[in-house]
Formats: C-alpha cells, structure tokens, sequence
C-alpha cells in the first residue's frame, strides 16, 4: 500500500476519549468527500481505516479518532503533536459519497459517534449544497461531551441540525436514539439517506428503509440511500 509521511499540523483533545488531527496535504493528494483511507504511526505494519474530515478543497487532511487505551494504533496516536508525522495511506475509497447515491431532493445524514466523520467532509464541500433541496444531519451520541468538536460548525452549516444525546442526565435536549427520529421525518419521495455508525445501528437503519422500499446504492448503480459498511465507528 502506498503511503505519505505527513507533518502534523493540529491537534485537539475534546474529551479523555476523542480528539482531532489536522496534516499538511500535498498538492497531488485528491479525495472524494465521504471517502477513508488508512492511517498509522510509521514505525509498525498498524495501519487502521480513518474517514477524512477535511473537505476536498482544503488545504489540510483530517482525521477524528476515538482513544482506545489498548488498542494498537490509537494508544499511541492519542499522544501525537503537532511537528510528528503521521503515514497517510494515499488511496482513498469509501460508499459515501455522492456517486453512490440520487441526487436531488432532500438529503440526510444519519451519524452515530465517530461515525459523523466522513459527513464533516460532506458539508465543507459545496458541491453538496448544490446536489440537494437541503442538506440535514441527525447524530447520535452518549454523552454531551462527545458533541464538542463538531456541533457548532453541523449547527451552522447543514439546513437542519438534530442532535441526541441517549445518556446524559444534564442533557436537555433530544434525547432518542435516531432509528425513533426518524419515523415522521423520512420519505421515500422527498429524501436521500447516508448512513455511518455502529453495527447495530446500521443494521437497524437498513432494515427500516428497506422495508419502506429504500434502494441501497453502489458503485455500480446509485440508490435513495448509502451506508458505509468498510468504516463502523
């Protein structure tokens, strides 16, 4: 596989479990908005799947990680800085992106936890905003907290922002998990879905929409909804 070593540019934590890394990127490294690619620390054959949260035309890669205290790679990519270098897999792919699915319409973005990340890259492209009516996003997470890098810019950016919180007690706001959201807001006829998140929610969300006549969408034939199966977060 072939790989660029990338200076460091960026790094924020925003709880003891997530946090960001920006990279500098190379004038030649091209991307479609939606698409992962593989990412690791240099020194070892551990490489692992990470969505790219930069837009297509930024001038920066990316990255949102969860911390894994035992986990090969981000036990030791959570104490990253800025000026390391961080080895950047150069073929990207990935389901979501907008070859994948209809355009027009309505589209929503349905994330759970660090699923959101390739649905960042989605908005800060504007061919996004020119494919769809609107463009919504529904994420999910456990605790408030876990909101922090993300929820202003979504709030500011997407033409609907809906964000739930399932197990926060000092949360006041929505706090129902998206497969029950989703009832009165969805329709076949005005709406294209992305999904990307846990297993189980995936399967849950695919099961509804299919069951309702949704078409998944492929590489080969564009559908009215797209789930990233490569990338659970």
């Amino acid at each position: 596989m072939a790989t660029e070593f990338l200076t460091v540019t960026e790094v924020e934590h925003y709880t003891d479990t997530l946090f960001r890394i920006r990279t500098e990127r190379p004038a030649t490294y091209r991307f479609a908005a939606g698409e992962f690619t593989m990412i690791g620390m240099g020194d070892n054959d551990i490489m692992r799947a990470y969505s790219i949260t930069a837009g297509p035309y930024d001038e920066y890669l990316e990255f949102y990680s969860i911390k894994v205290p035992d986990g090969p790679l981000t036990r030791r990519l959570q104490h990253i800085k800025v000026g390391d270098t961080l080895e950047v897999g150069t073929r990207t792919t990935g389901t979501l992106t907008l070859a994948n699915i209809a355009l027009g319409k309505n589209l929503w973005m349905l994330a759970t936890g660090t699923g959101i990340a390739p649905f960042i890259s989605i908005l800060r492209d504007p061919i996004t905003f020119e494919s769809y009516d609107t463009v919504n996003v529904i994420w999910s997470v456990r605790h408030a907290s876990e909101l922090s890098a993300y929820k202003d810019f979504i709030a500011n950016t997407a033409h609907t922002a809906i964000f739930t919180v399932t197990r926060d007690a000092d949360w006041d706001g929505e706090n129902k998990r998206i497969t029950e959201l989703v009832n009165d807001r969805l329709s076949i006829d005005k709406d294209r879905v992305m999904l990307c998140g846990s297993m189980p929610f995936n399967k849950d969300m695919e099961t509804w929409l299919q069951d309702r006549g949704w078409v998944e969408g492929t590489r080969r034939q564009q559908g009215s909804f797209v789930v990233e199966k490569a990338f659970v977060s």
